[in-house]
């Protein structure tokens, strides 16, 4: 009998864990909420031009633009790791995108942009459960080895994309006014979120970053499931750019720099563990619509650029304050229900 109930322990344990972190990720998500109306409302009082339908459509663009691939970013972090290629990846998605628009349709081109993404999350996922690189080593070293070849591919220039007028309304059309990037991001975050809660795979990534030798010792596929993860990196970050293709319609190799940093913070200013084990695809989509609403007052009262890398700065700093507060938060509470 005391067997059976020591061994029940750690499983009641992990469940006091769960319900914790959904407890702090809802709450999370209404103060995301509360502070992006206050944000909101202080931009329309002090800017002039920023509550307009062009300026929220813009800004829901962009925001659509950095929670695609946060959301990507969700699931690696949700297993244990990250990725610091994905600007890199971005850019060199973009130019695919944008290379093949010269040869070939529309479908086409947008399809060799989404392998090639997930071609390079399969990479970073293969150094690391193959060649066992930490991710920051993995997806560190493929940032560089994917900059430089979307920089050789380009030779350094840029490239236009002219004579496809329709693969601009994938930024600038619209569907019952409303623009479809929106629909976009919806339509990932329903199937992503729906991946995440309600499959094995959702499951596995997140009991591997929650606790990689119990999933071991669970038979969990560990090295299959790390490649599936960084493979979907790759593949929402493919989305994103295409989707930044079609808004900027030239491209070259230096786009997405510092992209990697802003899906991170989104992330976990969204309610998503550094510590793995978890993640909140909503919390992270309301960050992204923050950080895109915060870009935007910027822009309208012309703060220079160097500006707002600080502040994006000081929200990654917070949010990886608000994680430490949150693990510390779980711990306590386990030791204290002991």
């Amino acid at each position: 009998m005391d067997g059976a109930e020591n061994s029940a322990l750690p499983a009641r344990k992990g469940g006091q864990a769960r319900s914790l972190v959904t407890y702090l990720q809802l709450f999370e998500s209404l103060g995301l909420l509360v502070l992006l109306a206050i944000v909101i409302l202080m931009a329309s009082a002090v800017t002039q031009g920023f509550f307009t339908y062009t300026n929220l459509t813009n800004t829901i663009i962009n925001a659509a633009i950095v929670a695609v691939t946060g959301f990507g970013m969700t699931f690696a972090i949700a297993s244990g790791g990250f990725d610091l290629s994905v600007g890199s990846v971005q850019a060199f998605t973009a130019i695919v995108a944008a290379a093949l628009l010269q040869v070939a349709g529309i479908p086409t081109a947008i399809l060799g942009a989404l392998l090639a993404g997930v071609l390079c999350g399969s990479l970073n996922g293969l150094l690391v459960t193959r060649l066992r690189m930490p991710p920051f080593v993995a997806t560190f070293g493929m940032m560089s080895v994917v900059r430089g070849l979307s920089l050789l591919v380009t030779s350094g220039q840029s490239v236009m994309i002219t004579g496809r007028p329709g693969y601009a309304l994938i930024n600038n059309g619209k569907v019952f006014s409303l623009p479809v990037p929106l629909f976009i991001v919806l339509l990932v975050f329903a199937v992503l979120h729906l991946l995440l809660r309600h499959t094995p795979f959702g499951r596995h990534a997140c009991a591997i970053g929650g606790n990689r030798k119990a999933a071991v010792a669970s038979g969990i596929r560990i090295e299959r499931t790390t490649i599936l993860v960084f493979a979907l990196v790759g593949l929402t970050t493919a989305v994103s750019g295409v989707m930044l293709s079609a808004q900027l319609l030239i491209v070259d190799g230096t786009l997405g720099t510092g992209f990697e940093l802003q899906t991170i913070a989104i992330a976990v200013l969204g309610g998503t563990s550094l510590a793995g084990g978890g993640g909140n695809l909503f919390g992270t989509l309301l960050a992204a619509l923050l950080l895109a609403t915060i870009s935007s007052a910027l822009n309208i009262l012309k703060v220079a650029a160097f500006y707002q890398y600080l502040y994006l700065g000081v929200l990654l700093v917070a949010a990886l304050y608000l994680d430490t507060l949150r693990r510390d938060l779980i711990a306590e509470s386990i030791l204290r229900r002991r």
